[in-house]
């Protein structure tokens, strides 16, 4: 599929790409309020028309943009199998994410708003799917854990997963509220042990 224009025959994959690219870009240097199709394309160095063959609509771009960052928040707990310590596991794990943030609050700020654009756009099926994702994401590395690391949960392992999301999430917000890393530290820290007794050794 190809449509007209500069580079009409490059993948609608690399497309999006470049108009994701642009649009974090403007969010970072207007917030949402700059956001507008011809906005993003003229950043992206794109024909306007571009924008529609590639996504459609801005509602399409903006749930686009949450669908990759919590995609991203979920790549954290790959590292939740690379030891045999079960509660370094999910230290690990968390305080990736929470660096992250840390890293970068300007860019979790904008998380926060295209969150609720999303929402606001689409309706709170859209983002709760996504969430659901993440979920899935983490409840699939805690059961490859406990497979790796032969141990069983005195919990079902979603509602581990639902916990561990809950507290991180609210770990992460009080964040970026204070910007108190002895709190945050702490926080991780209790958490990694307070889900880690949750299993015991098969």
């Amino acid at each position: 599929m190809s449509t007209t224009g500069s580079g009409s025959h490059r993948p609608v994959d690399e497309r999006r790409a470049q108009l994701l690219d642009a649009a974090v870009a403007l969010l970072r240097e207007q917030g949402l309020a700059g956001l507008t199709t011809r906005a993003v394309t003229t950043r992206a160095g794109l024909p306007h028309g571009i924008f529609h063959y590639a996504f459609g609509s801005k509602a399409a771009l903006v749930r686009a943009l949450v669908d990759r960052e919590l995609t991203g928040a979920a790549a954290a707990w790959g590292a939740a199998v690379a030891t045999d310590d079960l509660e370094t596991a999910l230290r690990r794990a968390v305080r990736a994410q929470l660096d992250i943030v840390r890293a970068d609050p300007e860019h979790q700020a904008m998380v926060f708003e295209l969150i609720r654009a999303a929402r606001d756009d689409a309706g709170p099926s859209v983002v709760t799917w996504e969430r659901q994702q993440y979920l899935a994401e983490i409840e699939r590395q805690l059961a490859a854990w406990s497979q790796h690391g032969a141990v069983t949960w005195s919990a079902p392992v979603p509602h581990v997963a639902a916990l561990v999301l809950s507290a991180s999430d609210g770990i992460i917000q009080a964040w970026v509220a204070d910007h108190d890393d002895e709190r945050a530290d702490a926080s991780v820290d209790l958490l990694a042990r307070a889900v880690a007794s949750l299993a015991a050794t098969a």
